[in-house]
């Protein structure tokens, strides 16, 4: 009787013991519950690539994505703890940066560096006619610099491009902001506005399947010089809409706080190595998105969470 009574108290101090041990174990131990991102809405290129990640980098299971109308709003999300990561334009964060002075983005590092997204300029297809005496005319806008005196129409990241392009290059283009993509097309449509503007990893589905007979692709001829910084030369290719038209791109990266809690720089460090190391395998996966082929995790001149 009394060895069963010593065994029962062993028993009951090892088991305090264990428990003592799991309550005062360090934060770094655990990984944390989840830590939200926002994307943008989906079938985006951003949710697509978030979706491709969380395929190679299994144990970022506490990752969970929260979609959105895009970078302007992830960033407020983001700059106002709603979120632990976004996905944003780099134009769109040094504009809030370098022109709206937000001294809370000092806070924000880069996880990885993605790809770029063209700009696109959308039109309706220019009609050119002759009069009796053989002399060609033609009637709509066929580039950027003749968006002089008006109206274009965008939305979300997308805002702030334009406003970026309108004061890098001077033209002095009426910029009008609509919810969406569907919300501004149909604004094209019924002749409310004279061109779109929207910035999205080419091939876009919904530019590639626009009439032909009815829009075209125009390029942005703004000097190089002009937009240093924010933007690197790029070309569109769509056949249907005209392949080889010039235009500029734009980076996305993933944006973090600068985190100090041990748990979730361990969680986020340990995402960043997986994605680093699996880039081959972003690339060539089949079904992944084709963007991955432009990423290097190199260029992003933003600084590093590290």
């Amino acid at each position: 009787m009394r060895q069963t009574t010593a065994t029962k108290l062993a028993t009951t101090f090892a088991t305090t013991l264990l428990l003592f041990a799991t309550l005062t174990a360090p934060a770094s131990a655990t990984a944390p519950a989840f830590l939200d991102v926002a994307t943008s809405p989906k079938g985006s290129t951003a949710a697509d690539m978030f979706r491709d990640l969380g395929k190679v980098c299994k144990g970022a299971s506490f990752l969970r994505q929260r979609q959105t109308s895009g970078s302007v709003e992830n960033l407020d999300l983001l700059l106002g703890n709603q979120v632990s990561l976004a996905f944003v334009q780099l134009d769109v964060l040094k504009a809030r940066d370098q022109i709206d002075h937000d001294p809370r983005t000092a806070e924000l590092k880069q996880l990885l560096p993605l790809n770029f997204d063209e700009i696109h300029l959308i039109a309706k297809r220019p009609v050119t006619s002759k009069n009796i005496f053989g002399k060609v005319s033609t009637t709509g806008i066929t580039k950027w610099s003749e968006l002089k005196g008006k109206k274009l129409g965008t939305w979300g990241g997308s805002v702030v491009t334009a406003n970026v392009l309108k004061a890098k290059s001077g033209v002095p283009v009426n910029i009008l902001e609509y919810k969406g993509r569907d919300d501004t097309m149909n604004a094209l449509n019924a002749g409310q506005i004279d061109a779109v503007l929207s910035v999205v990893g080419q091939p876009a589905d919904w530019v590639r399947t626009l009439d032909a007979s009815k829009f075209a692709l125009l390029p942005l001829d703004i000097s190089p010089a002009a937009v240093n910084g924010f933007y690197k030369q790029a070309t569109l290719r769509y056949p249907q809409l005209g392949s080889g038209i010039p235009t500029y791109a734009v980076q996305r990266i993933l944006v973090t706080r600068n985190f100090k809690t041990p748990e979730r720089r361990s969680a986020l460090l340990n995402y960043q190595k997986c994605a680093l190391s699996k880039l081959p395998d972003l690339q060539e996966t089949e079904g992944f998105h084709p963007k991955w082929s432009d990423v290097t995790f190199k260029e992003s001149d933003w600084p590093w969470f590290k």
